[in-house]
C-alpha cells in the first residue's frame, strides 16, 4: 500500500526529556514509518538558560550558525556523525535546536508546538490542532500518537487471553485528577462512583478502570467506597500498583470515558478511533487553549463533554462518531506530501 517511497530516511529526534513531547514525536515517528525506512536517533538537548530564547530567536530569524555552535546554547548529547534527512520534535524550547540543525545539515523540519517567535518560513511542517492554518502548518484533528488499529489489535488480544471470562462489552473508565483547569471534591468522586455503577446496569456493560498518577490514595479509596465492583471487569489503582494498560483497555473497549483534565488520555482515546465521553468535575476552568481544542473535538462529535452530575440526563450510546481514516496513516500522507513532494 505504500510502496511508492521505500526510501531509507535518516532521522534525528530532539528530544527536551518532557514525556508529552516525547510521545508526539513518537507519534511523528510512527507516521513517517509508513512510507520510509527510517534510521532514528534520539538526541536529548536542553537549554542552558531560559533567557536564550530571546537571542535565539533573533539569531535564527536572520541567519543560521553552523550545527557544532549549538552546544554554547544548549546541553545534553553530542551530535551523531553524518547528516540528517529530518530534524522532528515538540516543545517550545526544541524548536531552536530543530530549526538550527535542519537548516545548518541541509534536512528537514518537522515541529510540534507554537513557535516563540520563531519565523514560519525556517520550518517544512508545523503540526498544531488550530483548524485551517496556511502552510507549512498541517493541522491535525489530534495530536501524533505511536497508535494504530494494528498496535491495539496486539494489546487487546493480549488482554483477552488474561481474561477469557469477560463475556460482556466493556467500556473504559480513566480517571486524571487535579490539573488542567480540573480541582476535584470529594463529591465528584462519589457521584463518579455511583454513576459508573448506574451506566454498567443500564446498559448491562463492565468497566475496565484506570487511576494515574494525578488521581491520589484519597480519591482512590472514596472511589472504592462506592464503587460496585461486580460491574467491573479489571482495574488499576495506580497509588496501590501501577500498571500501563491503557493500549490494552482502549483495544477490548466499544466506548471510552475520561477525564477531560488529561489531554492526552484523550488523544489516545480518539486516536484510538472510539467514541469518547470526556467528563468534567464540578470545578472546571481550563485555559483558553485546552477549551478550544474541547470544543473543537465536541463539534466534530468525537467527543461528548459532560460533566459528572449530569451523566445520566445528557450521555447518548447511540452516538457513535470515531475518526473515518487511522490519523497515523492521515499524518504520513500530509508529511510525505509536504516534505518531499513540494514541486508537484
Amino acid at each position: 500500500m505504500h510502496d511508492q517511497q521505500n526510501t531509507k530516511k535518516t532521522v534525528w529526534v530532539i528530544s527536551d526529556g518532557v514525556p508529552g513531547h516525547f510521545n508526539q514525536s513518537k507519534g511523528v515517528l510512527f507516521a513517517l514509518e509508513r512510507d520510509f525506512e527510517l534510521d532514528v536517533h534520539w538526541i536529548e538537548l536542553t537549554l542552558k538558560h531560559k533567557f536564550y530564547r530571546r537571542p535565539l530567536t533573533w539569531l535564527l530569524n536572520c541567519k543560521i550558525p553552523k550545527a557544532e555552535k549549538i552546544h554554547q546554547f544548549y546541553q545534553g548529547d553530542a551530535l551523531p556523525s553524518g547528516r540528517p534527512d529530518i530534524v522532528i520534535g515538540a516543545g517550545g524550547n526544541s524548536a531552536y535546536a530543530i530549526v538550527w540543525l535542519s537548516k545548518a545539515l541541509g534536512a528537514k523540519n518537522i515541529f510540534c508546538g507554537s513557535l516563540r517567535q520563531l519565523k514560519a518560513e525556517l520550518f517544512d511542517a508545523i503540526l498544531v490542532l488550530e483548524p485551517d492554518l496556511p502552510k507549512p502548518f498541517i493541522s491535525l484533528p489530534v495530536s501524533p500518537m505511536p497508535l494504530s488499529q494494528a498496535t491495539l489489535a496486539q494489546h487487546g488480544n493480549l488482554w483477552k487471553s488474561e481474561h477469557p471470562h469477560v463475556e460482556q462489552p466493556v467500556w473504559t473508565m480513566l480517571i486524571g485528577g487535579d490539573g488542567a483547569g480540573a480541582q476535584y471534591q470529594q463529591q465528584d468522586w462519589v457521584q463518579l462512583a455511583k454513576q459508573m455503577n448506574l451506566l454498567a446496569r443500564q446498559h448491562r456493560i463492565k468497566w475496565l478502570l484506570s487511576t494515574s498518577r494525578r488521581t491520589g490514595q484519597q480519591a482512590e479509596k472514596i472511589l472504592q467506597q462506592y464503587l460496585n465492583f461486580e460491574g467491573i471487569a479489571d482495574v488499576v489503582w495506580w497509588s496501590e500498583q501501577p500498571r500501563s494498560v491503557l493500549h490494552q483497555f482502549l483495544a477490548v473497549s466499544t466506548r471510552v470515558f475520561c477525564s477531560a483534565d488529561s489531554m492526552s488520555m484523550m488523544m489516545e482515546s480518539v486516536t484510538a478511533m472510539r467514541p469518547v465521553v470526556a467528563y468534567l468535575p464540578e470545578h472546571w476552568q481550563p485555559d483558553e487553549k485546552f477549551q478550544n481544542v474541547l470544543e473543537r473535538l465536541s463539534q466534530q462529535q468525537l467527543l461528548q463533554v459532560i460533566s459528572i452530575a449530569q451523566f445520566n440526563s445528557t450521555f447518548k450510546a447511540e452516538q457513535q462518531q470515531t475518526l473515518a481514516i487511522e490519523p497515523s496513516e492521515m499524518l504520513g500522507q500530509q508529511l510525505t506530501q509536504q516534505l518531499f513532494h513540494h514541486d508537484e
